[in-house]
């Protein structure tokens, strides 16, 4: 006697999409085109195969890519922009809160507005206490040009009164040097898988070869004029050599990139804690609980190797209703001081 088999229906359900959480300071966002998907919204991928599922292919896949090359696996903000559509990323972006930016097709020896928005930018995203910091490229180019380089970058520092404006100190300007990679990519991979007080310098980058070495003079001189450049070595095959941001001022604290990602990590994380209050009454009272959280939280740097030393100071403005926390810090690569601030609005 024959027995039938049961009927076996298959049902096929939408993938679920599962959003991951990204540490403070390795929250990357890589902004470039691609054939397909949505446009101007970030999106967490961790993998190669997500990324193509979300955006198909293009310059925003390769980038990602290129920035998975140090750690696999890579968590990132993958976001989609027509051409030359940056400056609508950046308005999108003003809400959204994150550590790294990288640029793919911004070239800092040539697309000038894009950087002179990109810099303003994140001056409103310091105001708002989420600390920002972008990556970017060199064109290709001889090594005869880099003195205009230079001069491009010492015009991010400017005086202002007393003080030393140091505009340069959101920026990461690479030397595209790397063969069939995005360099600028490379190295914004290697610092988003990288915590905050750990210097990128020396880290082998496996699986790649450089287009062009440079000598030890020059390497010091990219260091002193606020150029990142990588070179092969015997031992450890091709490592971060220079990671200075494009600081030109001789001894700055704002010139070592791991000095800027511990105050990144340090003023984004009192941001989120401030969060809490956003909406409470009565600013003076309020700012006694604030003063303990962000005493809390230096101090837990410390403790952790990051700073040296720090002090602050809350500034009440009963009339709007906002309690503004400016932070001076002694990273711990430093023996020099820096200063950042964080607010928070409080209805009276």
């Amino acid at each position: 006697m024959t027995i039938p088999s049961p009927s076996i229906e298959y049902l096929q359900h939408p993938p679920v999409y599962i959003e991951r959480t990204v540490s403070i300071g390795k929250r990357l966002v890589i902004i470039a085109e691609s054939d397909e998907g949505p446009l101007y919204e970030p999106i967490l991928v961790h993998s190669e195969t997500m990324a193509s599922t979300f955006f198909g292919d293009g310059d925003l896949i390769q980038s990602y890519k290129d920035a998975s090359i140090y750690e696999d696996g890579l968590q990132a903000y993958l976001m989609r922009v027509e051409a030359d559509g940056y400056e609508a990323a950046f308005s999108v972006l003003e809400a959204f809160t994150f550590d790294l930016l990288f640029m793919n097709n911004v070239q800092f020896d040539k697309d000038h507005k894009v950087i002179e928005t990109f810099l303003e930018f994140c001056k409103i995203k310091e105001e708002k206490g989420n600390l920002v910091h972008g990556i970017t490229t060199l064109s290709d180019q001889n090594n005869d040009d880099f003195s205009l380089i230079f001069k491009g970058i010492e015009a991010l520092t400017h005086e202002n009164g007393d003080d030393l404006i140091e505009d340069g100190k959101y920026l990461s300007i690479v030397s595209d040097h790397i063969n069939a990679k995005n360099a600028g990519a490379v190295y914004a991979g290697l610092l988003a898988s990288l915590n905050p007080e750990v210097s990128p310098i020396n880290k082998t980058i496996s699986g790649i070869t450089l287009k062009r070495e440079y000598s030890k003079e020059q390497i010091l001189r990219f260091r002193s004029a606020g150029l990142v450049v990588f070179k092969t070595t015997l031992k450890k095959g091709v490592t971060c050599t220079s990671s200075s941001c494009a600081v030109s001022t001789n001894g700055s604290v704002h010139k070592h990139i791991s000095n800027f990602r511990i105050a990144q990590f340090l003023i984004n994380q009192i941001s989120i804690e401030l969060q809490s209050f956003i909406g409470s009454t009565n600013p003076a009272r309020q700012a006694l609980s604030i003063e303990d959280i962000v005493d809390a939280i230096c101090s837990e740097h410390v403790d952790l190797g990051r700073l040296r030393d720090y002090a602050y100071d809350l500034e009440i403005n009963a009339l709007y209703g906002t309690v503004k926390v400016k932070i001076e810090i002694v990273p711990i690569f430093s023996v020099h001081s820096m200063t950042t601030h964080s607010h928070v609005r409080i209805y009276k």
